[in-house]
């Protein structure tokens, strides 16, 4: 009875056994844990209380619920970052994903629910998130990428017993955010060459590494001289070049996979152009950067990307005529269609050369010229032997009699049908022919 009148006292009112409504219409379910009474506010309605009030009941039973109820996502985000800086120390996870995570929970998820307590979180706390996001312009494969920390989070806190349910995971299929597949774009011999031709002469060999290595933008900036093997004629790919920070400079940390760490064939054209670069440069130490600043420093990605490429696609008039934008990355998709096309290599590889971690991604990504260069050639000579083709060489090799009657409106001498007419011989009788 003192429980009921204190709660009635702070403005909620019993409706049932465990159950209270609270002054803002919402419901609360008490349960015990640890043999004190602890109150959760619930969302939904009286029937949604009522799974929550036996789901609490479960997990304080089981010793799944903490006393910590007041826990906000951003102390439990921070709990969890934690957690993955001590996996990357350990060589469990990678420190590029770290990076990754950071940057969308600091401009993505903090500053929209930070401050929220993470057992209040509903599925339509997740909507908004997703709908908020969309609405500062950021495209959809962004969004996307921001809800993949989320669900790692709220998987986090579940483990813990600080949420019952993982509201991202019961968003409709409707309410999540739902990447356009982006368009490759690859090319051609002609444009390749103008491509070389219009870029600053400094970024001309970064340019043309990327596009006869296939090279990811991080790899190639953390080339050093000692991985450019001329003797072997190959270029070694050992490191990728981490994100530049405040107080934290750009540097060398270890590949996005294991896949990654390989080697790659040196053309030697390109080795031709690697060679008078390292001739000219101020640096052509072995652990001296290939692509480096004028103080020796790795090249930064923003300005590789704004400043040299886009730089050259303008210079090239490679830009606009309806064509999708010619990124950094598409160099990597032109590398790899000359692999598949040109050189017809298999799917190993391809995937081999271009530091797939499996090769299913290579088929996701490329199989459409996978399909073309089977088209290109196996198709036809598969064709040209069936039946089904000569059909149409047996079809076609009584077109001549065709035209001549097309031409004269008679059919030819060897198919006109046999008229015999009976001729007057010199003695007067008769005779067939």
């Amino acid at each position: 009875m003192q429980s009921e009148r204190s709660s009635e006292s702070r403005g909620r009112v019993r409706v049932e056994r465990g159950i209270y409504r609270q002054a803002n219409g919402r419901y609360a379910v008490c349960v015990m844990i640890d043999g004190r009474a602890s109150l959760r506010t619930v969302a939904g309605d009286l029937e949604q209380a009522r799974i929550e009030r036996e789901l609490l009941r479960e997990a304080a039973h089981s010793g799944l619920l903490t006393l910590w109820p007041r826990l906000t996502f951003g102390a439990v985000a921070c709990q969890w970052l934690a957690r993955f800086e001590r996996q990357v120390a350990t060589g469990e996870r990678r420190e590029r994903t770290l990076e990754n995570y950071r940057y969308y929970l600091d401009h993505h998820l903090l500053p929209e629910l930070g401050r929220k307590r993470i057992r209040s979180l509903t599925p339509d706390d997740m909507a908004s998130l997703v709908a908020a996001l969309s609405g500062k312009g950021l495209a959809p494969k962004t969004v996307a990428n921001a809800l993949v920390p989320l669900g790692g989070i709220l998987r986090f806190a579940r483990r813990r017993g600080y949420i019952l349910d993982d509201p991202l995971r019961r968003l409709e299929k409707a309410e999540r955010p739902r990447p356009a597949p982006r368009a490759q774009r690859v090319l051609g011999q002609t444009e390749i060459a103008e491509l070389l031709r219009a870029c600053l002469p400094r970024y001309r060999p970064l340019l043309a590494t990327a596009l006869y290595t296939g090279m990811r933008l991080s790899e190639l900036l953390a080339l050093t001289w000692a991985e450019v093997d001329f003797q072997a004629r190959l270029v070694r790919v050992r490191a990728q070049l981490s994100r530049a920070h405040l107080g934290a400079p750009a540097r060398r940390i270890p590949p996005k996979t294991r896949a990654a760490v390989r080697d790659i064939p040196l053309a030697p054209q390109l080795a031709t152009v690697l060679a008078s670069e390292r001739a000219r440069t101020r640096f052509p130490g072995d652990d001296d950067y290939v692509f480096a600043t004028r103080q020796g420093t790795p090249l930064g990605q923003r300005n590789v990307a704004r400043t040299a490429l886009a730089h050259a696609v303008r210079r090239a008039g490679l830009d606009g005529g309806g064509r999708p934008p010619l990124r950094f990355h598409d160099l990597r998709h032109t590398f790899a269609s000359h692999l598949i096309l040109d050189l017809r290599l298999d799917v190993c590889q391809v995937s081999r050369i271009l530091g797939h971690a499996r090769t299913a991604i290579t088929l996701h990504v490329y199989t459409h010229l996978f399909e073309r260069a089977r088209h290109a050639a196996d198709v036809r000579a598969a064709m040209a032997a069936s039946r089904f083709a000569h059909i149409l060489a047996e079809a076609t090799a009584a077109e001549p009699n065709a035209a001549t009657r097309a031409r004269t409106g008679r059919a030819p001498r060897s198919q006109r049908p046999i008229v015999r007419r009976r001729i007057r011989c010199q003695t007067g009788k008769r005779r067939a022919t």
